[in-house]
């Protein structure tokens, strides 16, 4: 038997020096888990900020139990190739866009501001009728069932700006007959009701159709007219009157959810929760910023006067609730009403 004690004291020890030197193993033992997460806004946006505080923040709060391999800025999916991404389990957490999410579910769609364009009085507006708690109810079961996914949060992206190549827009009458790129249906059928001419274009094609003068204005994101230099090509700016702060998806795919213990679906709803107050305020300081920067180098930036911000929703309001009437169905009465009753 004196034999066998040597060799029982060299595994003993050995056992016990790879606990301490691989702690690694020991998390692995303790079901470490790893997810991936892609988003696909501008470098340096709020969003991709906000995504990078969500890995670290999960990481710290699980004590680096569950690790979250962030893919940004499109690296991985573009954001269109996201949604069926998400759907089919391909990527476990991502950013929906506010408007593509519509060609899926016009309820997400007017949910998230950009199917009721032209109908907000302001910020305000949208966020009371985000908040409601059947508005949110109402999110979660559309993602659960056109996208097999968990809504985490909706995060705030910003504000819009508009923008022409050759002159500013002062006036409702500035969009007649206007080559203006839009993005989904919803802002399709409002510039249009507008007078313009609605030219559907990627994000990515927005700079050298301005540049060519294949469209002469077009909107978007104030973050991305600055990062993205629209200014150079368009630089009479107009504030966008029509949308709110816009609300981009914050979900996870279901497969990757139930991985998660009720102990850890608490923390990532607690993180996403203080995640969402967390864009609203950045988005606020970097709107503000933004705009301050795209003053100095566009040669122009203003804001419709109150008349012109009345004649445009009242221009475009019927043409958007017909809108809506068509795509929300049975919702409509719902929706449209709990839009009414948060003004």
């Amino acid at each position: 038997m004196k034999r066998f004690k040597p060799m029982l004291a060299i595994v003993i020890c050995v056992f016990a020096a790879g606990l301490w030197i691989s702690p690694a193993l020991n998390l692995a033992w303790a079901g470490k888990l790893t997810l991936t997460f892609a988003t696909t806004t501008p470098p340096k946006s709020n969003l991709e900020i906000a995504s990078q505080k969500f890995v670290e923040t999960i990481a710290a709060k699980t004590g680096g139990r569950i690790e979250i391999k962030h893919y940004g800025t499109g690296s991985l999916y573009n954001a269109k190739t996201i949604m069926p991404a998400i759907s089919k389990d391909q990527v476990d957490i991502g950013i929906l866009h506010v408007a593509l999410v519509g060609r899926r579910s016009p309820v997400l769609e007017f949910i998230g501001s950009f199917g009721a364009q032209g109908c907000w009085t302001d910020n305000d507006h949208y966020f009371r009728f985000l908040d409601d708690s059947k508005i949110r109810t109402i999110a979660s079961n559309e993602f659960e069932e056109f996208f097999n996914s968990k809504l985490l949060a909706p995060l705030t992206f910003g504000t819009g700006l508009m923008g022409r190549r050759d002159k500013v827009i002062e006036k409702v009458s500035d969009f007649k007959g206007l080559k203006m790129r839009t993005s989904g249906t919803a802002q399709a059928t409002m510039y249009k009701a507008l007078g313009a001419v609605p030219v559907g274009l990627s994000s990515k094609e927005i700079y050298t159709a301005l540049q060519r003068g294949t469209i002469q204005g077009a909107t978007s994101g104030v973050a991305r007219w600055r990062r993205s230099k629209l200014y150079e090509v368009a630089p009479y700016l107009t504030i966008d009157p029509t949308l709110p702060y816009l609300s981009m998806w914050l979900v996870i795919n279901n497969k990757a959810w139930a991985k998660l213990s009720a102990d850890d679906q608490k923390i990532f709803m607690e993180t996403a929760k203080e995640l969402e107050q967390w864009t609203r305020d950045f988005a606020e300081k970097e709107t503000r910023d933004d705009m301050a920067f795209l003053k100095k180098e566009a040669k122009s930036l203003l804001d419709l006067s109150p008349g012109e911000k009345t004649l445009l929703i009242d221009t475009v309001k019927p043409a958007m609730k017909d809108l809506a009437k068509s795509q929300l169905k049975d919702r409509f009465e719902e929706l449209w009403g709990l839009l009414e009753k948060s003004r």
